[in-house]
């Protein structure tokens, strides 16, 4: 599908793991104008238990939704940063060219039927910029493409205004009221035609 500004770069390096023992570490990079996009690595735990430390960011996240104690909020990091998803998962956003940490992506199945959702969260420093619809554009084009879904799902609580502007300027239509590992929340689709068509009428370009 037409990718626009928006390249997509995987490459594969042998590494070692955290015994020392060869292995074969697969990684994608996602970049747009602005941002990287990339897997989680054991150097971004402090990053990432800092974001989900801070209440602003974790009001829509969750079920039930707010900050965890910190315990689970180190071990809840831990577990992304040592999952296997595939082509999909979790993905750090960072500027492309300071390195800056501006939060997190997902590519993640939905926990009935075989959607996957996108999602993200960012950190308050990177909140207003537009970092938020051209990151999430950025790992939909991704899934089109690697994953060959039909269309993808985004799940928002019905007062997380912000995020419902993020989809609809990336195309998702609202279709109601969802449960959702037990919240009540609004449920959006995509499909991948639909995606198609809006990348062709803004030229190769990402939803501004």
């Amino acid at each position: 599908m037409p990718q626009g500004r928006y390249g997509v770069r995987h490459n594969s390096r042998r590494g070692q793991d955290s015994q020392g023992r060869g292995a074969l570490e697969c990684l994608a990079m996602l970049e747009t104008s602005r941002l990287r996009l990339r897997r989680l690595h054991a150097s971004d735990e402090a990053d990432l238990v800092e974001l989900d430390r801070d209440p602003l960011v974790m009001r829509y996240v969750g079920s039930p939704r707010g900050v965890r104690t910190h315990e689970e909020t180190v071990e809840r990091v831990r577990q992304r940063i040592h999952a296997d998803h595939g082509a999909g998962g979790w993905w750090i956003i960072e500027d492309k060219h300071d390195g800056a940490f501006h939060g997190v992506g997902l590519l993640l199945g939905m926990p009935e039927g075989d959607d996957v959702e996108v999602g993200y969260r960012l950190a308050r420093r990177s909140w207003g910029r537009g970092i938020a619809t051209e990151a999430a554009a950025a790992l939909i084009d991704h899934a089109f493409a690697a994953l060959r879904v039909p269309r993808m799902v985004a799940v928002v609580y019905p007062d997380n205004h912000p995020s419902r502007r993020v989809l609809s300027k990336l195309g998702f239509a609202h279709d109601g009221p969802r449960e959702y590992r037990g919240a009540r929340v609004e449920h959006y689709t995509l499909a991948a035609s639909a995606w198609r068509a809006l990348r062709v009428d803004n030229r190769g370009d990402a939803p501004a």
